[in-house]
């Protein structure tokens, strides 16, 4: 195969290229841009203008152009003295020919397709055929192609145009192989082919009876049910120019700054190819009819891939915004963007007589009457074709609204509305938005609302004004007053000392009464009349009236942050920490409000345990910010919610016991602990405890082994090496560090450990002559037990032990014999109900779970049960509960649901 390839390559460079190595080179000099020249002066320093043989090939090579060894042994024959020197002087010139004379440059570059006119047939069945075998097997041509092309330069060598042929089962005989090659090498190169212009022209190629001219008698009708295309009627420069205006006017383009980025000399050229490139980059749809136009105006030399013009284009283009020169030309007038200006890009109206618009404006006004008539819309229906919101729906969907409503009108009359609609540049979508624009009728309400709304149109919105407000604050006392004051400053970072300074410009210490508070003012702290008067009386000037010792005043308050002469303070000695938490006219709590909050509690406890209440839910509902906090009023209507009355003294009582100290609202998840039921089962013994929820168990010592086995269970499950972390805190290996490094290893590691666990393990391998340092080798070497023993290199028949990962199961949880038989026929039970009804209980229980944990509490998974009328009395709720806790504090109900599939199972 590949030497047919080879063989097909060299008859097409031999025959028909008719290109031999110094056209070649001269090609490769031209687009590279290559001085050739200089690679040979370096070998002939007297320059003479001729070298030895060996240098001449030196120099070649040097060129890094692709030479065979026949190429090579022909360029010095052809140039080889007499005396065996080669005279690379008249070779450097025939290369470098094409830079002075247009016309040899025009001859370098000639196109070498030339075909006869059988041949041209014969390619264009050949295409044909190509497109319908890609149209029946669905294939994507350009990516294949695409895959060799790494550089994006639209060319790949015949070899490998030929190997992605054969791969997509398109490749022909080698006689028409060659006359595809022969029609797609366009750069000057007989080794490479343009793939783009190839798949392009397959995609288009159609026969000649698929497309159509818009023509004045054109019979929509007809071609309803065909796949024909209109042709492109654009075939002067003036019409190209108009449309590329049009887009650049509805797209608000600036098209001189893209061809900018491809000319950094700002020569005012660029390549044809970088010319097509740019506009497709702008987005701008031309196509390759309408570029030769433009190349043929702009194109200032008749070379392939030559030099385009693009300033005089630009110039062209933009005359739609202004003129070049109107600063000369005082009188000179720009015409006007309207809807015209980009009516080129947006439209494609067919071409109607006067006869057919005068038709067509009568049977618009039919139409118009006959929907006002009916009383209908039209748009509405459309709307409901077209999906993607574009304005366009098909042809046959438009006759089919049409004859919804009774109004399909006869053959002359429709193709006349069709030609009037189709404005696409196809046959195949009608615009439906123009159609119903002119014949449907607004009924009246729409019109008021219009009405209404242009009312508004010169309407001015007043400035906001500040409306006076008196604050009526009264703190309980001078501290009451201060704790509130350094709250403000401490939540807004800020020192009232900044806003009061510049009003002392002898830093005297006082300042006027009017100064304080308006430096108040600036710094946002607003008082009462009440609080500032409190402020006088405590630092009030008494020997000048009407000024205030401002400087004590701000270091009091700027307590909050640190304590003024800290430095003369003893070490020793406990530095006072301020408060920041104000009552301001909050009354105290009364014996009486405790006994009628515990009588409450008792009541709202037996309430939730009678009718199997989770109340926090519905408090939750209210909380958006998990602040665990609600307002007062929100607290008494979640409770009224649920049947839950309260009388006035008791939601005082209760409001002052659990209200916030700063916000005054109420902490309703330590009201729902203090009143939440506990859950009684029985022990072994046969005594009654409190099992889940209620009372946490007493947390016993930890001990040493225990703490080392939790950790080897973390590093095993987390696959953790502890020695590459500790090695970054000791560069000198000597297997020891300080402890609060150790700690922060710890933490890198992400073992979470609590403060005793730390303590305890620092105790156990600290360093005895050293104190604050840790032996973390020990510690590595008890570790990593689970996965390897230390000294196994010099006894090879020892084994580690195996380590096995321990149970944490609660005693507790394991069932009995007895539980484990009344959990199954529990279990059978909710089976059998759950797959006769399709109960789905997961969904509900993972509402209920906020953090997708898995878990949820037991008595939200008894609210739930409820919920799907599966009651559960009290022993059975226990062994459900008992089975599937999580570390005794909530329900497994992922583990519970996988098991009750099991058996949904025993029914079917």
């Amino acid at each position: 195969m590949a030497t047919a390839l080879v063989s097909a390559g060299q008859s097409i460079i031999g025959t028909y290229v008719q290109q031999d190595i110094e056209t070649r080179l001269q090609q490769d000099v031209y687009k590279k841009q290559i001085r050739v020249r200089e690679f040979f002066t370096d070998f002939d320093r007297l320059r003479k203008g001729w070298v030895t043989e060996d240098k001449f090939r030196s120099a070649l090579s040097m060129i890094n152009f692709h030479f065979t060894k026949d190429d090579i042994e022909e360029i010095i024959r052809r140039y080889k003295l007499n005396d065996g020197l080669v005279q690379y002087t008249t070779f450097c010139n025939k290369l470098e020919e094409q830079f002075l004379n247009n016309e040899a440059k025009a001859q370098v570059f000639q196109a070498p397709q030339i075909f006869n006119q059988d041949e041209e047939d014969t390619v264009k069945r050949l295409m044909q055929a190509i497109k319908r075998k890609i149209a029946t097997k669905r294939i994507f041509l350009k990516q294949p192609f695409q895959d060799f092309d790494r550089t994006a330069c639209s060319h790949i060598t015949i070899d490998q145009f030929s190997r992605v042929l054969n791969q997509l089962g398109l490749l022909p005989k080698d006689q028409y192989l060659q006359l595809l090659i022969r029609q797609y090498i366009d750069n000057g190169n007989p080794k490479e082919v343009n793939y783009v212009k190839f798949c392009d022209d397959v995609d288009n190629v159609h026969p000649d009876d698929d497309f159509i001219e818009d023509k004045e008698g054109l019979d929509l009708i007809s071609t309803l049910f065909t796949s024909k295309k209109l042709t492109d009627n654009i075939n002067t420069l003036n019409q190209v120019l108009k449309k590329i205006q049009g887009d650049v006017v509805m797209k608000r383009i600036r098209i001189r700054e893209f061809f900018k980025d491809f000319d950094p000399l700002r020569k005012g050229l660029v390549t044809e190819s970088q010319f097509a490139r740019i506009l497709h980059i702008q987005n701008i749809p031309v196509s390759e009819k309408e570029i030769q136009l433009l190349l043929n105006q702009y194109k200032i030399d008749k070379i392939p891939n030559g030099q385009v013009d693009y300033n005089q284009f630009c110039e062209d283009v933009d005359k739609i915004f202004t003129i070049k020169g109107i600063d000369k030309e005082p009188q000179a007038q720009v015409p006007q963007i309207d809807d015209s200006t980009t009516l080129p890009a947006r439209r494609r109206y067919l071409q109607m007589t006067e006869q057919e618009a005068i038709q067509l404006d009568e049977l618009l006004m039919k139409y118009k009457q006959a929907i006002q008539n009916k009383r209908v819309l039209l748009k509405p229906v459309f709307e409901d074709f077209d999906k993607t919101k574009q304005g366009y729906i098909t042809t046959n969907q438009f006759l089919r609204i049409l004859n919804q409503f009774n109004l399909f009108p006869d053959p002359i009359s429709l193709n006349l509305l069709l030609k009037r609609f189709v404005d696409k540049a196809n046959l195949n979508e009608v615009n439906y938005y123009d159609f119903c624009r002119i014949v449907d009728q607004s009924d009246e309400g729409v019109a008021i609302s219009r009405s209404h709304a242009d009312a508004f149109k010169n309407y001015v919105k007043s400035d906001n004004q500040s409306q006076a407000f008196i604050r009526n604050d009264q703190p309980n006392d001078f501290e009451d007053l201060m704790a509130k004051l350094r709250r403000i400053v401490k939540e807004q970072r800020q020192r009232i000392a900044e806003f009061l300074r510049d009003f002392d410009k002898l830093r005297s210490g006082t300042i006027t009464i009017t100064q304080l508070r308006k430096g108040l003012s600036m710094a946002k702290i607003l008082l009462s009349d009440a609080e500032f008067q409190l402020i006088l009386n405590n630092f009030g000037c008494k020997d000048k009236q009407g000024f205030v010792f401002w400087k004590e005043f701000t270091d009091q308050v700027d307590q909050v942050f640190t304590t003024k002469n800290l430095e003369k303070v003893s070490p020793s000695e406990d530095v006072p920490q301020m408060s920041t938490q104000y009552n301001y006219g909050r009354v105290s709590i009364t014996e009486r409000d405790r006994q009628v909050a515990e009588v409450v509690k008792k009541k709202f406890q037996y309430f939730c345990k009678a009718t199997r209440l989770d109340i926090k839910q519905f408090f939750q509902d209210w909380d958006k910010l998990g602040r665990n906090k609600v307002s007062p009023k929100q607290f008494r209507q979640t409770l009224a919610t649920v049947n839950f009355i309260l009388s006035d003294e008791e939601f005082q009582a209760v409001v002052k016991i659990y209200a916030a100290e700063d916000d005054g609202d109420i902490r309703y998840v330590q009201f729902i602990n203090d009143t939440q039921p506990p859950l009684e089962i029985l022990t072994e013994s046969g005594a009654s405890q409190a099992y889940v929820g209620v009372k946490p168990k007493e947390k016993e010592k930890l001990q040493p082994s225990v703490l080392l086995e939790q950790i080897k269970v973390a590093v095993k499950v987390k696959r953790l090496r502890l020695g590459d972390y500790f090695k970054d805190f000791d560069p000198l290996r000597k297997g020891m560090m300080p402890t609060n490094k150790f700690r922060g290893v710890l933490s890198q590691m992400k073992i979470d450990l609590d403060q005793e666990s730390l303590d305890l393990l620092e105790t156990m391998y600290v360093v005895p002559e050293d104190p604050i340092r840790v032996n973390y080798a020990k510690f590595i070497e008890d570790v990593e037990i689970v996965f390897t023993k230390t000294g196994l290199d010099k006894d090879p028949l020892m084994k580690p032990p195996v380590h096995i990962i321990p149970t944490f199961l609660d005693p507790r949880d394991a069932l009995t014999q007895d539980e484990e038989e009344a959990l199954h026929a529990i279990m059978l039970r909710l089976g059998e109900v759950v797959r006769k009804h399709r109960i789905l209980l997961k969904p509900h229980f993972q509402d209920k779970d906020k953090t997708k944990s898995g878990k949820i509490t037991f008595t939200r998974f008894r609210s739930i049960m409820d919920f799907h009328k599966l009651p559960l009395t009290d022993d059975q709720f226990r062994v459900i509960c008992k089975r599937f806790a999580y570390q005794g504090i909530e329900f497994n109900y992922v583990e519970f649901d996988e098991i009750l599939k099991k058996y949904e199972n025993f029914y079917q």
